[in-house]
């Protein structure tokens, strides 16, 4: 079971079919199992072979996914960037896992990465993708057409590694999943189980696919043989306009996104009636929220608790949402859960607890990070660091987040990356990192700053210090200005009570 496999299938069974569809073109099933046949040929030609790792940079777009099929069907390892990435972000993380080739989008925001690259590697194995920016390297559709349309001889087993995703910052010590083609497989057949995808779907994806959760959507119709419809960015008007015009019947949101499409003044104008089910990960809607979405929108919506880590966890259905709509539903059919104490034992039901579990679409461990997979993987268990408990009838309640993560809009940040940032600021002297309740993102970033004596505070300059060396997402959208930080006994920061202090007006 690998991920390349399932192309060739497809390309048999719907040769004519429209496998994905971006801004620029529509490619078939038959054209995509081509393409990256060529692609990986062209990658054998270079010298690639099993294990060895290729970065790949590129935003929602058709390429993005011949890339991570030509490499699945050699058994070479992707290791996707985000585009948004700062050039200190980007020079650690190639050092850090030194790709041997690279695949690169032309735009403004990779040209930096483009310039890093050239001091690591031949010309020869980057491969620039045609964009908005002209970008030094191999043109990807001259590769192409110097490789072979024939099948790769490469035996590619089901424990071999399919790709690396990264989900913490590259200030620090880089942590990126380990997952492999079976467990990337069955992620994608949890599609079909779950939610009753099929070839037949027609899926329109508006989340970004450098993230990892559009990326897995997209490839999970891919495999399952359906057709996908991506967009480079949100937008209201085109996201239904889409769904009307080209008979969607499912898709893929984040909670922010469903309070846009909810607050949109023209939505009633549009025929949404080929949606057949959505399918909302990275947060949960108000019940309030929740009864707009199905009275406005589609009637069948799936929440679901997941990570990058563990893969899908709970499912809350429709008729879960009835019954226990506080809940982020039941695990789903290849989870076992255990909500565990500080010793890892098991607590009563219904007492709070670590969400731990096991299930076969995990992650292998962290990439060079023994310490980190030995935490996340302690007596067999998948730590999940958030808290969380069971009730009598099954359903699974998150009470709090044992980590320090937020989630922005849908994205994972990381407080102490931002902390580190801005610790090299020369008028800060200490600093804490929270997140806070936002209508507009769910949560958002909010930076507790202790001056230097003397030192001036000055917001917006700190937040643009932040942007200079990190992605801008991941900047604060408040800061403020504090005497001193709390602490606790051991010297450590006090989040919690942070955490409860107001959101400065």
């Amino acid at each position: 079971m690998n991920i390349g496999e399932s192309l060739p299938r497809n390309a048999q069974r719907y040769p004519n079919k429209p496998a994905i569809v971006d801004a620029q073109r529509s490619v078939t099933y038959g054209e995509l199992h081509e393409r990256t046949n060529r692609l990986a040929d062209y990658f054998l030609q270079l010298g690639v072979g099993k294990g060895d790792r290729i970065g790949l940079s590129c935003g929602s777009r058709a390429e993005h996914f011949e890339a991570l099929f030509a490499l699945a069907k050699i058994g070479a390892v992707t290791v996707p960037y985000d585009y948004h990435w700062s050039a200190q972000e980007c020079a650690a993380m190639v050092e850090f896992f030194a790709p041997k080739a690279f695949i690169l989008e032309g735009r403004k925001e990779t040209k930096e990465l483009g310039a890093i690259l050239r001091q690591h590697m031949a010309p020869a194995n980057v491969l620039v993708i045609a964009g908005s920016e002209n970008v030094d390297g191999t043109s990807f559709e001259a590769a192409l057409a110097s490789g072979s349309a024939n099948d790769p001889e490469i035996v590619v087993a089901s424990a071999d590694t399919f790709i690396l995703m990264i989900t913490s910052g590259t200030t620090g010590f880089p942590k990126a999943c380990t997952v492999s083609h079976e467990a990337y497989s069955l992620r994608s057949l949890n599609y079909a189980v779950t939610r009753g995808t099929n070839a037949d779907d027609r899926s329109l994806m508006p989340l970004p696919v450098h993230f990892n959760a559009g990326r897995g959507a997209v490839l999970a119709l891919l495999y399952l043989g359906g057709t996908v419809f991506i967009q480079e960015r949100f937008n209201e008007e085109t996201y239904l306009q889409t769904i009307e015009r080209e008979k969607i019947t499912f898709s893929i949101l984040v909670p922010t996104l469903c309070e846009r499409l909810l607050r949109y003044d023209k939505l009633a104008r549009y025929d949404l009636s080929s949606l057949q089910y959505v399918s909302i990960t990275s947060g949960h809607l108000s019940l309030a929220s929740a009864r707009l979405f199905g009275d406005k929108i589609c009637r069948r919506f799936y929440e679901a608790y997941a990570s990058t880590d563990c893969g899908q966890i709970t499912t809350l259905s429709p008729e879960d949402r009835e019954l226990s709509g506080e809940s982020v539903g039941k695990p789903i059919w290849c989870v076992r859960l255990k909500i565990a104490d500080d010793d890892g034992r098991e607590v009563a039901q219904g007492e709070a607890g670590e969400i731990c579990l096991r299930t076969p679409v995990a992650i292998d461990g962290y990439y060079q990070n023994p310490q980190a997979t030995a935490e996340f993987l302690q007596d067999g268990w998948c730590h999940t660091g958030d808290i969380g408990f069971v009730d009598a009838q099954g359903y699974l309640t998150i009470s709090g987040r044992k980590k320090n993560m937020v989630k922005s809009g849908g994205i994972s940040v990381f407080p102490e990356e931002i902390e580190d940032a801005l610790r090299q600021h020369p008028s800060v002297f200490d600093v804490a990192v929270v997140g806070f309740k936002s209508a507009q993102w769910g949560e958002a970033v909010k930076a507790f700053v202790v001056l230097n004596p003397g030192a001036r505070g000055d917001a917006d300059s700190l937040i643009q210090f932040c942007k200079e060396s990190l992605a801008a997402y991941k900047a604060p959208k408040v800061v403020e200005f504090v005497a001193s930080l709390p602490r606790t006994a051991m010297g450590k920061i006090d989040r919690g009570k942070l955490a409860a202090i107001d959101q400065p007006k």
